[in-house]
């Protein structure tokens, strides 16, 4: 089930280096082991949050393979945006969703705490 989180990994990529050039240099990993602990219901929106954009990843990838690369180019960017779109849906900012991911990466009790959150929506719908 590790795919699972890979859905999160453009949303990384897409506020690491603005985070960089606005903390003075300072890496994002380095932020993020300070981030506070977060609310339940964060983490719930979070696990929330990462099962819509893993299923919207997954319908984007598959037309994005059968078309040329100018035109999956252009529809990997659209899928970008609404990603931040679907993370604001459940009540994150990109800043809040990254720094729960960093946690999710490096504590395995969250992560098992996220990957059941996730089961439970998935077997609920």
């Amino acid at each position: 089930m590790p795919r699972i989180f890979h859905a999160a990994a453009p949303l990384l990529f897409l506020t690491a280096f603005p985070a960089v050039a606005s903390s003075g240099g300072q890496s994002v990993a380095a932020s993020t082991v300070a981030a506070p602990e977060f609310s339940p219901g964060q983490i719930h929106a979070y696990a929330s949050a990462l099962l819509e954009i893993q299923k919207m990843r997954q319908v984007v990838s598959a037309r994005a393979a059968k078309l040329e690369p100018g035109k999956a180019a252009l529809l990997n960017s659209e899928a970008k945006a609404e990603m931040i779109r679907i993370v604001q849906k459940h009540g994150l900012d990109l800043k809040n969703f990254n720094a729960i991911s960093a946690k999710v990466e490096q504590q395995r009790k969250l992560r098992h705490q996220v990957k059941q959150l996730m089961m439970e929506q998935l077997l609920s719908t």
